[in-house]
């Protein structure tokens, strides 16, 4: 049985993944398809695979009136005016990978490069004028890849400004890896997160080919270069090489998930859904989550912490900081956000009104403390 495109099948088989079983599965059956000349169309691709947003990009909101993104050029008579400090929301949808090139190749536009986010949340973190940045997530995960250095730039940037992650409304495996890492996790009403765990797939075709009368022979150097191959049954060891792999990762992952959320490994590995992904207040109630609240509900709330934020050159357009490049846009209305009520519960992050700003500059106080004194 001949097998097309076996790059692309070397890297959906011999990978470890952080991801929900049903996605790769979908990953699998666009493989497959393709494989055997199969053409899907963008929609159906689109069907199998979810979102096809354009991801990783942080886009700025005015954090003084969320009712207008525009940020304020010059006053009269042309005169600097006052700039406002930003909310830099950061969109991680679709399935994660660590190049651009190969979320083009397995997700296309629905998927998220951690490369790209991490360039954009450098971005966010370097400019004096962001107060505060919000990961958003709708991910079910992806490979692990790439995953462990953006969580680790997150978690050592606590203590400077506010980092939220919003799910809104799935974090999923390695979505959830990344928002651990977070100050502060916020799950949508109706959000799910969790699914904490990683593994890999073998495909054995090596009785569908002899069944066609193909029998494959490998020349190779290298005990173990062809191990682990589709044309033969996993060997007892390869199967144990390959479990040790996997539990590597899972070792790496509920390390950095306790870490995150201040909590023991132990509490990771028995509690914390041990593999399942929970609903918002199950999640909450687990100390998987920190509170319930919409996306719309966030920005609010953080635009009304008080924390300090340098100057910056005036602008007359809204800045979308991409990676590694910044694009200008005609200044455009944000969507109507109305009035919310203050979520339920506490957070490290509380500001739940704008009279009590106090109280929230004092929060984010006791996080960076409590961060600079584990990490000395």
């Amino acid at each position: 049985m001949t097998i097309r495109f076996p790059h692309l099948h070397a890297a959906i088989v011999q990978h470890p993944w952080a991801i929900t079983p049903d996605r790769l599965q979908a990953i699998a059956e666009v493989v497959e398809r393709r494989a055997e000349g199969i053409r899907l169309s963008p929609s159906e691709i689109a069907a199998l695979k979810g979102e096809r947003e354009p991801n990783g990009v942080a886009t700025l909101f005015s954090a003084t009136s969320l009712d207008q993104v525009a940020i304020v050029g010059r006053g009269e008579g042309g005169a600097p005016a006052p700039v406002a400090s930003v909310i830099a929301v950061i969109s991680v949808f679709g399935i994660i990978a660590q190049h651009a090139s190969e979320v083009d190749d397995i997700s296309g536009p629905g998927g998220t490069s951690t490369e790209r986010v991490m360039r954009s949340f450098r971005n966010a973190m370097g400019d004096a004028s962001v107060k505060a940045i919000v990961l958003r997530f709708n991910s079910p995960g992806g490979n692990v890849h790439g995953v462990q250095v953006l969580a680790n730039e997150i978690f050592k940037a606590r203590g400077q400004k506010p980092i939220i992650a919003q799910v809104d409304s799935l974090a999923a495996s390695a979505a959830y890896w990344i928002a651990s890492a977070c100050d502060e996790i916020v799950v949508t009403p109706g959000g799910q997160v969790g699914s904490i765990g990683v593994y890999g797939l073998h495909r054995d075709v090596s009785k569908a080919a002899e069944a066609q009368g193909v029998k494959f022979t490998f020349i190779s150097a290298g005990k173990y270069k062809v191990e682990g191959n589709q044309y033969e049954p996993l060997t007892d060891e390869a199967t144990q090489a390959l479990q040790a792999q996997i539990d590597d990762y899972y070792r790496d992952f509920t390390t950095d998930v306790a870490r995150g959320r201040g909590v023991k490994v132990a509490d990771v590995v028995g509690g914390f859904g041990e593999g399942r992904v929970e609903k918002d207040k199950v999640a909450v109630k687990l100390g998987m989550a920190d509170r319930v609240a919409t996306l719309d509900e966030t920005l609010r709330r953080v635009a009304s912490m008080k924390t300090t934020s340098g100057p910056r050159a005036d602008h007359d357009t809204i800045l979308h900081a991409t990676a590694g490049t910044t694009e200008l846009e005609e200044p455009t209305a944000a969507p109507d956000i109305p009035p919310s009520e203050p979520p339920e519960g506490d957070s490290p992050l509380d500001a739940a009104a704008p009279s009590s700003t106090e109280s929230d500059r004092d929060a984010f106080r006791r996080r960076r403390h409590a961060h600079r004194s584990r990490n000395g």
